[in-house]
Protein backbone atom coordinates (compact mmCIF):
# COMPACT_ATOMS: atom_id res chain seq x y z
CA UNK A 1 0.00 0.00 0.00
CA UNK A 2 1.43 3.41 -0.93
CA UNK A 3 2.42 5.91 1.72
CA UNK A 4 -0.74 8.00 2.30
CA UNK A 5 1.01 11.40 2.23
CA UNK A 6 3.02 10.55 -0.86
CA UNK A 7 0.02 9.06 -2.64
CA UNK A 8 -2.06 12.17 -1.87
CA UNK A 9 0.71 14.36 -3.28
CA UNK A 10 0.94 12.26 -6.45
CA UNK A 11 -2.84 12.44 -6.93
CA UNK A 12 -2.78 16.23 -6.47
CA UNK A 13 -0.06 16.64 -9.10
CA UNK A 14 -1.73 14.20 -11.50
CA UNK A 15 -5.07 15.96 -11.01
CA UNK A 16 -3.53 19.31 -11.95
CA UNK A 17 -1.98 17.84 -15.10
CA UNK A 18 -5.21 16.11 -15.99
CA UNK A 19 -7.20 19.33 -15.70
CA UNK A 20 -4.76 21.12 -18.02
CA UNK A 21 -6.22 20.29 -21.45
CA UNK A 22 -2.95 21.32 -23.11
CA UNK A 23 -1.01 18.62 -21.23
CA UNK A 24 -0.97 14.89 -21.84
CA UNK A 25 -0.95 12.85 -18.64
CA UNK A 26 1.35 9.85 -19.05
CA UNK A 27 2.03 7.24 -16.40
CA UNK A 28 5.27 5.34 -16.93
CA UNK A 29 5.34 2.14 -14.86
CA UNK A 30 8.13 -0.33 -14.19
CA UNK A 31 7.60 -2.60 -11.21
CA UNK A 32 8.59 -6.14 -10.42
CA UNK A 33 11.92 -6.22 -8.61
CA UNK A 34 10.48 -6.32 -5.11
CA UNK A 35 7.63 -8.52 -6.32
CA UNK A 36 10.10 -11.07 -7.65
CA UNK A 37 12.00 -11.54 -4.39
CA UNK A 38 12.01 -15.00 -2.87
CA UNK A 39 11.40 -13.35 0.49
CA UNK A 40 11.61 -9.86 1.88
CA UNK A 41 9.37 -7.02 0.79
CA UNK A 42 5.71 -7.25 1.76
CA UNK A 43 3.89 -9.68 -0.48
CA UNK A 44 6.92 -11.27 -2.13
CA UNK A 45 7.10 -13.48 -3.98
CA UNK A 46 4.37 -12.52 -6.41
CA UNK A 47 3.49 -15.25 -8.92
CA UNK A 48 3.42 -14.15 -12.58
CA UNK A 49 -0.39 -14.42 -12.90
CA UNK A 50 -0.85 -12.37 -9.72
CA UNK A 51 1.68 -9.82 -10.99
CA UNK A 52 -0.49 -9.33 -14.10
CA UNK A 53 -3.62 -8.95 -11.95
CA UNK A 54 -1.84 -6.42 -9.70
CA UNK A 55 -0.70 -4.42 -12.71
CA UNK A 56 -4.23 -4.53 -14.09
CA UNK A 57 -5.60 -3.19 -10.81
CA UNK A 58 -3.12 -0.29 -10.89
CA UNK A 59 -3.81 0.54 -14.53
CA UNK A 60 -7.59 0.22 -14.14
CA UNK A 61 -7.53 2.61 -11.18
CA UNK A 62 -5.48 5.13 -13.17
CA UNK A 63 -7.78 4.94 -16.18
CA UNK A 64 -10.87 5.22 -14.00
CA UNK A 65 -9.55 8.41 -12.39
CA UNK A 66 -7.90 9.76 -15.57
CA UNK A 67 -9.76 8.30 -18.58
CA UNK A 68 -7.77 10.33 -21.13
CA UNK A 69 -4.39 9.40 -19.66
CA UNK A 70 -1.88 7.10 -21.28
CA UNK A 71 -0.07 4.35 -19.46
CA UNK A 72 3.27 2.94 -20.60
CA UNK A 73 4.38 -0.32 -18.96
CA UNK A 74 8.07 -1.26 -19.09
CA UNK A 75 9.63 -4.67 -18.51
CA UNK A 76 11.42 -4.92 -15.14
CA UNK A 77 15.19 -4.69 -15.43
CA UNK A 78 17.80 -7.35 -14.78
CA UNK A 79 19.59 -7.89 -11.47
CA UNK A 80 22.28 -10.41 -10.57
CA UNK A 81 21.13 -13.85 -9.51
CA UNK A 82 23.05 -13.67 -6.23
CA UNK A 83 21.17 -10.56 -5.04
CA UNK A 84 20.63 -10.97 -1.32
CA UNK A 85 20.48 -7.96 0.98
CA UNK A 86 17.69 -7.49 3.53
CA UNK A 87 15.59 -9.35 0.98
CA UNK A 88 16.42 -12.54 -0.88
CA UNK A 89 16.16 -12.41 -4.68
CA UNK A 90 18.66 -14.92 -6.09
CA UNK A 91 18.25 -16.94 -9.33
CA UNK A 92 14.62 -17.82 -8.49
CA UNK A 93 13.73 -14.13 -8.34
CA UNK A 94 15.55 -13.39 -11.57
CA UNK A 95 13.58 -16.18 -13.27
CA UNK A 96 10.38 -14.64 -11.92
CA UNK A 97 11.37 -11.23 -13.40
CA UNK A 98 11.65 -12.88 -16.81
CA UNK A 99 8.29 -14.65 -16.27
CA UNK A 100 6.67 -11.23 -15.75
CA UNK A 101 7.49 -10.21 -19.33
CA UNK A 102 4.84 -12.38 -21.06
CA UNK A 103 2.35 -11.25 -18.42
CA UNK A 104 2.97 -7.64 -19.44
CA UNK A 105 2.56 -8.64 -23.09
CA UNK A 106 -0.75 -10.34 -22.31
CA UNK A 107 -1.93 -7.32 -20.32
CA UNK A 108 -1.04 -4.90 -23.12
CA UNK A 109 -2.83 -7.05 -25.70
CA UNK A 110 -5.97 -7.08 -23.55
CA UNK A 111 -5.88 -3.29 -23.18
CA UNK A 112 -5.49 -2.85 -26.95
CA UNK A 113 -9.04 -4.20 -27.15
CA UNK A 114 -10.58 -2.66 -24.03
CA UNK A 115 -8.76 0.72 -23.98
CA UNK A 116 -7.27 1.34 -27.42
CA UNK A 117 -4.65 4.10 -27.52
CA UNK A 118 -4.39 4.31 -23.72
CA UNK A 119 -2.11 1.48 -22.54
CA UNK A 120 1.16 0.70 -24.29
CA UNK A 121 4.12 -1.61 -24.03
CA UNK A 122 7.11 0.40 -22.94
CA UNK A 123 10.76 -0.54 -22.86
CA UNK A 124 11.70 -4.17 -23.48
CA UNK A 125 15.44 -3.69 -24.11
CA UNK A 126 16.86 -2.43 -20.79
CA UNK A 127 16.67 -5.88 -19.17
CA UNK A 128 19.14 -7.40 -21.63
CA UNK A 129 21.23 -4.24 -21.76
CA UNK A 130 21.83 -4.37 -18.01
CA UNK A 131 22.46 -8.11 -18.11
CA UNK A 132 25.32 -7.40 -20.51
CA UNK A 133 26.56 -4.14 -18.92
CA UNK A 134 26.09 -4.64 -15.18
CA UNK A 135 29.78 -4.16 -14.36
CA UNK A 136 29.77 -0.64 -15.82
CA UNK A 137 26.14 0.39 -15.22
CA UNK A 138 25.30 -0.99 -11.75
CA UNK A 139 26.57 -0.23 -8.27
CA UNK A 140 28.41 -3.21 -6.77
CA UNK A 141 26.81 -3.94 -3.39
CA UNK A 142 28.00 -6.33 -0.71
CA UNK A 143 25.40 -8.82 0.42
CA UNK A 144 24.95 -12.11 2.20
CA UNK A 145 26.18 -14.05 -0.86
CA UNK A 146 28.97 -11.71 -2.00
CA UNK A 147 28.91 -8.74 -4.34
CA UNK A 148 25.60 -8.35 -6.14
CA UNK A 149 24.18 -5.93 -8.73
CA UNK A 150 20.69 -4.54 -8.19
CA UNK A 151 20.73 -0.74 -8.53
CA UNK A 152 21.92 1.25 -11.56
CA UNK A 153 24.72 3.76 -11.00
CA UNK A 154 24.73 7.20 -12.64
CA UNK A 155 25.68 5.76 -16.04
CA UNK A 156 22.97 3.13 -15.65
CA UNK A 157 20.41 5.75 -14.61
CA UNK A 158 21.17 7.68 -17.78
CA UNK A 159 20.88 4.55 -19.93
CA UNK A 160 17.59 3.54 -18.28
CA UNK A 161 16.19 7.04 -18.74
CA UNK A 162 17.06 6.88 -22.43
CA UNK A 163 15.40 3.46 -22.84
CA UNK A 164 12.25 4.72 -21.11
CA UNK A 165 12.17 8.03 -23.01
CA UNK A 166 12.41 6.27 -26.37
CA UNK A 167 9.66 3.82 -25.40
CA UNK A 168 7.38 6.58 -24.13
CA UNK A 169 7.86 8.66 -27.28
CA UNK A 170 7.12 5.64 -29.43
CA UNK A 171 3.98 4.90 -27.43
CA UNK A 172 2.49 8.40 -27.56
CA UNK A 173 3.15 9.19 -31.23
Amino acid sequence: MPDAKLYTHVKTVADSFYLNREAMLIFSIMIGTNDSAVEGPNGAPVAPDQYRLNMKMIIDSLLQRYPDARVVVHYPIWYSDNTHNRSTYMKEGQQRIVAYQPQIDKLINNYKKSHPLHVFKGDTKAHNYFKENYLTDFKPETGVDGVFYLHPNHKGDMALGEFWAKAILKAIR
